[in-house]
């Protein structure tokens, strides 16, 4: 019996000087070398211990059928992950498994990533709802998702696995097409020129 093709993506999107490309195996040394168990617990599996592990863990976001994982660099230099996923062509797609550097925390590379992957999300894809979700106990991500304009939908109580082995409630947002000019603007005051 024949393995499933993968579902490997070509997509670059780039503002200035951030850049979102397709996640690689490769990336996990710079990946792991940047990420901490503090900035990991909203994930749904441990952190993993080391490079190997990591790359491991990238394998899976990378060849999952059903996502399509970035790479997000600045000027060339690798800051963080993020992923589409539950992606219904025509319909939705969610944003999410996204992590950065502690350094890039609170600055433009959110509010840029976002940018270009819901605006890729609405204008290429041609998708109707983009959602967002997090932990329910990461305050830090659900201030950053409703900064961004999504609307706060509920939460759904013990969804899935957290990365310390809890059941996580997760908090879900969302924003529609009709919604995205009114998003867009928000997003791109916030960014320079």
């Amino acid at each position: 019996m024949g393995k499933t093709p993968l579902m490997h993506h070509g997509i670059h999107l780039r503002r200035g000087d951030i850049t979102l490309r397709p996640l690689r195996r490769e990336d996990a040394p710079a990946l792991r070398a940047i990420v901490d168990e503090e900035g990991w617990a909203g994930m749904s599996q441990p952190l993993p211990a080391d490079d190997e592990a990591m790359a491991a863990h990238l394998d899976t976001l990378i060849d999952h059928p059903a996502m399509f994982a970035f790479a997000v660099e600045q000027g060339g230099e690798l800051i963080g992950r993020s992923v589409y996923s539950e992606h219904v062509p025509g319909v939705r797609v969610d944003i999410g498994n996204t992590i950065y550097a502690r350094s890039v925390w609170g600055g433009v590379v959110n509010p840029t990533c976002k940018l270009l992957l819901i605006g890729h999300a609405f204008e290429e894809l041609g998708v109707q709802r983009v959602a967002l979700r997090c932990d329910h106990r990461n305050t830090r991500s659900h201030r950053a998702i409703a900064r961004l304009g999504a609307r706060y939908e509920g939460t759904l109580r013990s969804l899935r696995p957290a990365a310390d082995g809890t059941l996580a409630d997760i908090d879900y947002f969302s924003i529609l097409a009709e919604e995205w000019p009114r998003v867009r603007a928000g997003l791109e005051a916030r960014l320079p020129s």
